[in-house]
């Protein structure tokens, strides 16, 4: 695993916190060590425990931060949509949520469910997540609602309307990987067309 070094700051947490983050993002929790983010930071090894008492905890700070910046660019993405018709409003959301360079949270979820994470690890992710799909699913019933007053969306169910959202999502975020950006662009677009006729027909 190589990373781009960087200069120590003052702030050493939050370069623990950051390297961690990209090394999560990147790799398995288990090949992670801290010996790399040290490195890659510019410290020795030993300054680390300064900071953090384990792998443990670096990764459950770093992962509870990543998710308060995801709840802050929902905020902000549902705030940009305010002048925008409901069909343009889902489209973004769908689109926003299906790059992953938007949702570095939600990349993490991903890979790291995947791997063998130790039980605590495992059990607060579940939680993390749970909020996380949570505070998306307010915001989509919302959206959802007022498809609905507005004539454009004329499924009632909206609970499965969340729940195939997400699973498309999912679904998406996985082929991202596995195929060019052409491709990927093209699988996308289609799906989201079978989506908007699965929602409004």
């Amino acid at each position: 695993m190589q990373v781009k070094k960087k200069k120590t700051s003052k702030n050493t947490v939050e370069e623990i916190k950051n390297v961690a983050l990209l090394y999560i993002s990147k790799y398995s929790y288990e090949t992670i060590a801290l010996k790399e983010i040290a490195q890659t930071i510019g410290i020795k090894t030993p300054s680390i425990y300064a900071h953090f008492e384990s792998k443990e905890q670096i990764f459950m700070y770093a992962l509870k931060d990543a998710r308060k910046e995801e709840r802050e660019k929902l905020m902000s993405l549902v705030l940009s949509f305010r002048t925008k018709e409901i069909e343009e409003v889902l489209q973004n959301f769908f689109y926003y949520y299906t790059d992953a360079k938007n949702i570095v949270f939600w990349k993490i979820i991903l890979k790291q469910s995947l791997t063998n994470l130790p039980n605590r690890l495992l059990k607060m992710l579940k939680e993390e997540f749970t909020e996380f799909e949570r505070d998306i699913s307010v915001h989509l019933e919302e959206f959802y609602r007022i498809g609905q007053e507005t004539g454009w969306i004329q499924r009632k169910d909206i609970e499965q309307m969340i729940s195939l959202f997400f699973t498309l999502v999912d679904g998406l975020l996985v082929e991202q990987k596995l195929y060019n950006e052409e491709i990927y662009n093209k699988r996308r677009d289609n799906i989201w067309e079978i989506y908007k006729q699965v929602i409004t027909q």
